[in-house]
């Protein structure tokens, strides 16, 4: 196919196939944020045995850290049997009151697979949600449980963790945290002096606010203002940020903009800001293709890159069966029993693409095509999407908020929340194919092996691919709505004859 020079003609629709010209600099390197991390259950347990084992899978996406939330158990501040500590009139001092074995199989499970984990203390949500009943026992409690996990107290695990957060979304109404404000703050500071006393270096921080826009709201300012006035550390300020209302890729550079300005503005500029949820959908009544998940994580896990956010975590890694609520959670990726659709290989494609050293790239489009590459050792790697938001999307808002009803039992609890404002230029141009052009290749005049990877499960390749003399291949990818392709270019083993005259392309 013809390439071209990267615009869109003006008025192009949607229904039109456009071809693209996406061009590869593997001269012109730079750093990839570190932003591969992951919330999930790593696998089954003694216990629990329904979850299927995800740590083949995030060891292929390189998984560089986990988020424990989501993990059986929990730190209830009521007796729950379940509960990292399940009675709270046992010895505080004595390792028979806890109950670590599940937490430290799964954490052993993700250390084996080279990531950390940030350790989220937080109750038992939906079945307890109350603030503590005292909050020097908690913070003693709290403080053994970090030593477990940090310097091995009680039989914890060899490798130390060093991330603590606080809290879970305490703004979802009453379905996270069934207190005042005030009681959030004291269990926060409560929490840091129990991390403080184990070891001063640990890093922490929180809330996980499940609003982030909503302005002088109490887990934003008042939180923020609390931790100032008492001079408690603040690592990272953690948010989550899904796209139910919106579908758009790059609601995450707003959100972080402006939460980024925020800390700043409060004396925070030293703050990590840590996105420690995001995907596509989550609130339960919402669905998509399984395709077109896919196709917006990729472009998503692009598209972070061009933003302030320091850490992040894809929500959730996991088949979705979710051990609190019982229901399986549409953000989960594969199948029930932890089989691969085109969410999973999205993460895994993503995660490959998005290592070593980042390659300038341009051509691609805010409108949901996506190009991001990548030089690790011998292998250079080019990751497109086509994204295209659904039509509802599209439409123009009477206003930027977003209304929902999460069920609880029988319960429907209505929310809602501040949306960044609506792009026009979400709307797909209607590109079906491109042309990636890579230049400054260090293998001039050699032959390459190049496989394309897509998030149907085909594999083409590998392929062998002559460079031309000036270091430049050139391939041509057809990309339906929604499609990920990942195309990975690999040294040869040894020289070989030089090559005369233009590289050959892989036909699409």
């Amino acid at each position: 196919m013809p390439s071209t020079d990267g615009s869109s003609p003006a008025g192009s629709s949607r229904s039109a196939s456009l071809t693209r010209l996406l061009v590869v600099d593997a001269g012109d390197e730079s750093a990839f944020r570190p932003l591969n991390g992951v919330g999930g259950i790593p696998g089954p347990v003694a216990g629990h045995p329904q979850f299927p084992d995800m740590t083949p899978l995030w060891r292929e996406a390189g998984v560089t850290v986990v988020r424990s939330f989501d993990w059986v158990s929990r730190l209830d501040t009521r007796g729950d049997p379940r509960s990292l500590f399940p009675d709270w009139d046992a010895p505080v001092d004595d390792p028979a009151s806890y109950n670590f074995a599940a937490t430290d199989a799964w954490v052993e499970a993700v250390h084996a697979i080279g990531a950390e984990v940030m350790f989220t203390v937080a109750s038992s949500i939906p079945s307890n949600k109350l603030p503590a009943h005292d909050l020097d026992l908690y913070g003693r409690v709290v403080e053994h449980i970090v030593r477990h996990y940090s310097q091995g107290w009680a039989g914890g695990p060899s490798k130390p963790i060093r991330i603590y957060e606080f809290g879970d979304q305490p703004d979802l109404g009453q379905l996270h945290f069934a207190g005042r404000p005030e009681e959030f703050y004291a269990m926060y500071r409560a929490f840091c002096e129990a991390v403080r006393r184990v070891d001063r270096s640990l890093t922490v921080g929180g809330p996980a606010n499940a609003f982030p826009l909503e302005a002088d709201a109490p887990y934003r300012e008042g939180f923020l203002g609390f931790v100032r006035e008492h001079e408690l550390p603040l690592d990272f300020f953690s948010f989550l940020w899904f796209t139910d209302g919106t579908r758009d890729p790059l609601d995450y550079r707003y959100v972080s903009a402006e939460l980024r300005a925020l800390l700043d503005r409060h004396g925070f500029p030293d703050t990590d800001l840590t996105l420690c949820y995001w995907n596509y959908l989550a609130v339960p009544s919402s669905s998509a293709p399984a395709a077109e998940k896919g196709a917006f994580q990729a472009a998503t896990a692009i598209h972070l890159q061009d933003t302030v956010i320091d850490h992040a975590f894809f929500f959730r890694a996991d088949s979705g069966r979710d051990p609190h609520y019982g229901f399986v959670d549409p953000g989960g990726v594969g199948t029930a029993d932890g089989g691969p659709d085109e969410r999973s290989r999205a993460l895994a494609l993503a995660g490959r693409a998005l290592r070593g050293h980042r390659l300038a790239v341009t051509g691609g489009d805010e409108s949901g095509l996506t190009c991001a590459a990548g030089r690790d050792g011998d292998v250079v790697r080019v990751l497109v999407a086509n994204y295209v938001a659904p039509d509802s999307a599209l439409v123009e808002r009477a206003e930027d908020r977003f209304t929902f009803r999460i069920p609880i039992g029988a319960e429907r609890i209505e929310l809602g929340l501040t949306l960044p404002p609506q792009r026009r230029e979400l709307a797909s141009a209607g590109v079906g194919s491109v042309r990636v052009e890579i230049r400054n290749l260090p293998w001039a005049g050699r032959t390459v092996s190049a496989t394309r990877t897509s998030t149907t499960g085909d594999v083409d390749g590998p392929l062998d691919l002559r460079v031309s003399d000036a270091g430049g291949v050139q391939l041509d990818l057809d990309l339906a709505p929604q499609a990920v392709v990942l195309v990975e270019l690999r040294a040869p083993a040894r020289p070989d004859a030089p090559h005369h005259g233009d590289a050959v392309g892989v036909p699409a």
